[in-house]
């Protein structure tokens, strides 16, 4: 099939320096944000990366081994978000190593809200600083031999096999000299991976087929819920999914059982957050509470722009 037109990247501003002092200097790129998101609706691509912390870390810079994709409507990004991404680097996934935040701008199944596209992507930036914060603390040797470098983007594919196939076909990631493409990682909570194995999502036919190449060519790294009184069920439960793979009972909706090879499952860390929680507490003022599951950066963000304010709900 045609390749898709290689991944746009937004290079035009560079207002953020890696230390992050004022976020007034994100504002400066809500604009340009807003700008790009809509040349990019409206283009041929399905892949744009619209920022990278720090600045001046392409790809092709130290083209990556393993490239984390962590997948979210990040409505707002969460501590939860934080230990997801950094649990996964700090695995032994061959280096170096990059991640990718990215949002998909048609989900399969959230309608878009508040906040609009623009802000999300200023949060994420903020979620990539703070991630990139933690990894140095605490990777005494991060600044030498281990340089990470976190990439925010979007995409138009709400299935994670198109977004994984779109990553790949963008060339955005490959080794410019040898055309190699890292392996991708997608860092997924337990509803995702449900999602994922769920046959109703694969129209006409029905089956798993569709997500043949993803399991084949790529990870993907699960991470068990333990909130909502159970509601996923114990550790044991939550492995059920893969162990059903594994013992060949999916191979008459066209799942193989190697695929379970290609999942790891693995303890949350921490409290769940609601993101429902999040916006609840937002809109109602409750600061130290936004603070507590969404860390400062973000929750300063979200207070100044009142993003979650029923009243006066942006976007």
């Amino acid at each position: 099939h045609m390749r898709s037109p290689p991944v746009r990247a937004f290079r035009s501003v560079h207002v953020m320096s890696s230390t992050f002092g004022a976020s007034s200097s994100l504002s400066a790129l809500l604009s340009p944000f807003q700008t790009s998101l809509k040349s990019f609706a409206s283009s041929a691509s399905s892949l744009l990366v619209l920022n990278t912390i720090p600045t001046h870390t392409p790809p092709s810079s130290k083209p990556p081994s393993t490239l984390h994709v962590l997948d979210s409507s990040f409505n707002p990004p969460t501590r939860a978000h934080l230990r997801i991404a950094l649990s996964a680097l700090r695995s032994n996934a061959p280096k170096p190593q990059r991640l990718l935040l990215l949002l998909a701008t048609q989900n399969a199944d959230k309608a878009p809200k508040p906040a609009a596209f623009e802000q999300r992507i200023a949060m994420m930036t903020l979620l990539a600083q703070d991630i990139l914060d933690e990894y140095s603390n605490t990777n005494p040797d991060h600044a030498t031999n281990d340089a990470l470098a976190v990439d925010v983007g979007v995409t138009k594919k709400p299935f994670f096999h198109d977004k994984a196939l779109c990553i790949e076909e963008s060339g955005y990631y490959s080794d410019r000299k040898t055309g190699a493409q890292p392996q991708q990682v997608h860092l997924l909570g337990f509803d995702s991976l449900i999602r994922l194995l769920d046959t109703k999502y694969y129209a006409p036919e029905h089956t798993l087929a569709p997500v043949e190449a993803l399991f084949r060519r790529h990870r993907i790294r699960v991470t068990r819920r333990t909130e909502e009184g159970d509601k996923y069920g114990t550790a044991e439960e939550q492995d059920r999914p893969r162990k059903a793979l594994a013992e060949g009972e999916r191979e008459s909706e066209g799942g193989k059982r190697e695929w379970a090879q290609r999942i790891e499952m693995v303890d949350g860390e921490g409290d769940a957050v609601s993101s429902t929680r999040v916006r609840k507490s937002a809109n109602a003022g409750d600061w130290a509470d936004v603070e507590r599951l969404v860390g400062r950066r973000v929750r300063q963000w979200v207070e100044r722009e009142e993003l979650y304010k029923e009243s006066t709900a942006k976007g």
